[in-house]
């Protein structure tokens, strides 16, 4: 075992029944895996399973609801309010304890984050009747009654017995963020004048108390009880702050819960900083003092405020390096270290931590990909990890035989195509005409240096992967058909990028973002992404006003870049919204830190031209107006690259077109590139 986490490695007894092996705990985090109905089906199983074979502490199942319909955000969730779902929670629960895992499933009920847009919805529920500033897009919930009160406590309780029955060793009940059992904790919320309500700390924990009495009358004294509870609120004066959060968990506590798992929530415009530590904070605006709070451990020294107030095990979560989780369980205040997004990245991560192969560790790239599909209402993704909920039909499996095989370049599409390919027992070598691996990694993180997107994380463990693998790489070379041939290899994968477009504007202040690209490789190549980005807020080769024509992700990004070099842009194009390719996050976010850095921007343009005073722009009314800049900055668009692909048709048994070069009008992205990569390993 790596003495470097000797800590992290302790067993810790959180009950007389329950002692976990380790302090590595899964936290409960909602995957849209369940079948449509709220059961448990294979997907959940088997994403569910490959997290136990990793060997953490406890997993904590995703929110579960105890109430339908209302007791779901949106459909589908998984569902324990009714005895028909046991049979499928005892499936997962015995798919977990088959690798010694304990398992617990966190309990939730919406509340005023019910959205009644989803099918069988219904207006929300709440302590009172307010519309939460957290959730703006969603209807003004309705009071609850004092009798449907007590109806909802029940049923936590009843929804806790089913897991019991199922043989889960115990349940985490859902006091935090957007939940019901959060709205009537926070005074914010909580408007009432009975004893749910009335103003003090004990009524609004009344609800959570009775809670967990009732569940631990019904399941007995080994059943496990912890929860989940927001120890800070930001955004309104109402919040909760730590010292309330020390009140609520001691009350907790007294009822007869076991362990807590700290985390924190916003309100209002803070709603983004819900987590703060993977939200990029671009610039000025209303999350800006939450900048401060995006290194390791963020939501601790709020976690050990409360920590100090009671006596149970206390979980925390919150951007936790493996670093920071051995040093805080070392020396206080948590006795566990909670991850979410890095089982998603790598669900082996605790054996290959403990076994001191921590450089095997397909990293979280705290991109926030996963957060984008889950608020599109879709199966979460994991860019890095195209086989997250594909656990089985993506399994990597020895090949029937041993091919010889090329890849053609070395971003994330070919990297993975030939680590993939590699482990499954083929003889490979990847070609690329650059010097170096990476392809468009090395640039994309120079250009999002300022965020927290790691890239440089995957480029390292792909690089990593493919050495132990004996991948022969040859970079420097220009693949051709005659070099093919040459080879005879029997699959070639081509992953050669996007073929750029020519530029609409032509002109001398005219420059496109390939034409920086091209610029810029060799030194980011060399100096390395974060040196390079350092050095370009000192010089870069534009003028003080630049004009951005573009308006998807790229765009953005490019916009993002130069604000933070002290340019002032304005963005124009052709599309008639902005945002193209971009998560919803983005979405909501860049007009928001557009308008607070004063970007302005020009859509649905008709005609550009070089000016001498900048660009000229034809708007969609036929109005003209110049833009004064230095610099006008084309995003360079791209279309597929399908010319050696189809030249090698009759050359070679097998070919595969992956990631940009196979895109029509989009970017793959790394997310695609990576599932076009694996699949293409998969394939040969």
């Amino acid at each position: 075992m790596s003495q470097k986490y000797s800590a992290l490695f302790q067993p810790l007894k959180l009950n007389n029944k329950i002692t976990i092996k380790n302090r590595i705990v899964k936290t409960a985090q909602w995957f849209i895996y369940v079948e449509p109905d709220g059961s448990v089906g294979d997907r959940v199983v088997n994403f569910y399973e490959s997290i136990a074979k990793g060997q953490p502490g406890m997993i904590t199942i995703e929110e579960s609801i105890c109430d339908y319909p209302l007791g779901a955000s949106n459909q589908p969730h998984l569902r324990l309010d009714d005895d028909r779902f046991i049979p499928g929670l005892t499936r997962l629960a015995s798919a977990i304890h088959a690798y010694d895992v304990p398992a617990v499933v966190q309990i939730t009920h919406a509340g005023p984050a019910h959205n009644p847009a989803q099918p069988n919805g219904g207006q929300p529920v709440a302590p009172s009747s307010i519309n939460p500033p957290s959730e703006p897009q969603m209807a003004v919930a309705r009071e609850l009654t004092h009798a449907e009160i007590l109806d909802l406590i029940e049923k936590f309780a009843q929804a806790a017995l089913r897991c019991k029955k199922a043989g889960f060793d115990g349940v985490e009940v859902h006091c935090a963020h957007y939940a019901l059992i959060n709205a009537f904790l926070s005074k914010r919320q909580n408007k009432r004048t009975d004893e749910f309500g009335a103003g003090s700390i004990e009524n609004r924990a009344r609800f959570a108390v009775e809670t967990i009495k009732r569940t631990r009358e019904l399941c007995g004294p080994d059943f496990l009880i912890g929860a989940r509870l927001s120890a800070h609120e930001w955004g309104d004066p109402l919040g909760t702050t730590p010292e309330e959060a020390a009140e609520i968990a001691k009350l907790l506590e007294a009822a007869g819960l076991e362990y807590i798992q700290l985390s924190a929530y916003g309100y209002g415009a803070y709603w983004m900083a819900a987590f703060p530590d993977y939200v990029a904070v671009m610039g000025p605006s209303d999350v800006k003092p939450f900048v401060d709070r995006i290194p390791d451990g963020a939501l601790i020294a709020d976690a050990a405020t409360v920590r100090k107030a009671i006596n149970i095990p206390v979980s925390g979560v919150g951007k936790l390096s493996f670093e920071a989780a051995e040093k805080m369980i070392a020396n206080g205040p948590i006795e566990m270290a909670a991850f979410g997004r890095a089982f998603m990245a790598d669900p082996m991560f605790p054996t290959k931590l403990k076994e001191g192969n921590e450089e095997d560790i397909r990293r979280c790239n705290t991109c926030l990909h996963c957060l984008h599909t889950l608020l599109m209402n879709q199966p979460i993704e994991c860019r890095v990890n195209p086989y997250m909920g594909h656990e089985v039909e993506m399994a990597i499996t020895p090949a029937e035989k041993k091919k010889k095989v090329m890849v053609v370049g070395s971003g994330p599409a070919g990297m993975e195509a030939a680590r993939v390919a590699a482990l499954r027992g083929h003889e490979v070598t990847l070609y690329d005409k650059a010097s170096s691996a990476g392809g468009l990694l090395p640039m994309a993180a120079f250009i999002k240096s300022d965020s927290p997107d790691e890239i440089p994380l995957l480029l390292t463990w792909l690089q990593k992967q493919l050495g132990d693998l004996k991948v022969k790489t040859r970079y420097g070379k220009e693949v051709t058909v005659d070099l093919i041939k040459k080879e005879a290899p029997d699959a070639v994968v081509l992953a050669v990028g996007g073929k750029a477009k020519p530029s609409p504007i032509k002109g001398k202040k005219v420059m496109t973002t390939e034409e920086l690209k091209h610029q810029a490789d060799g030194f980011v190549r060399l100096l390395g992404p974060n040196a390079m980005a350092a050095l370009t807020k000192i010089f870069l080769p534009t003028g003080k006003k630049v004009a951005v024509v573009g308006s998807d992700l790229a765009a953005l990004e490019a916009v993002e870049f130069l604000v933070h070099r002290g340019k002032e842009v304005t963005l124009v194009d052709t599309a008639a919204q902005i945002g193209k390719g971009s998560g919803l996050m983005q979405l909501l976010k860049y007009p928001i830190w557009m308008q607070a850095v004063g970007v302005k921007t020009i859509l649905e343009v008709k005609e550009f031209k070089e000016v001498p005073e900048g660009l000229q722009v034809v708007d969609k009314d036929g109005n003209t107006q110049t833009i004064e800049c230095d610099t006008v900055m084309v995003v360079t668009q791209f279309t597929k690259n399908d010319a050696l692909y189809n030249e090698l048709e009759g050359v070679v048994a097998e070919r595969y077109l992956v990631g940009d070069a196979r895109s029509v009008d989009d970017f793959a992205y790394i997310h695609g590139s990576m599932r076009d990569g694996a699949n293409a390993g998969l394939s040969i």
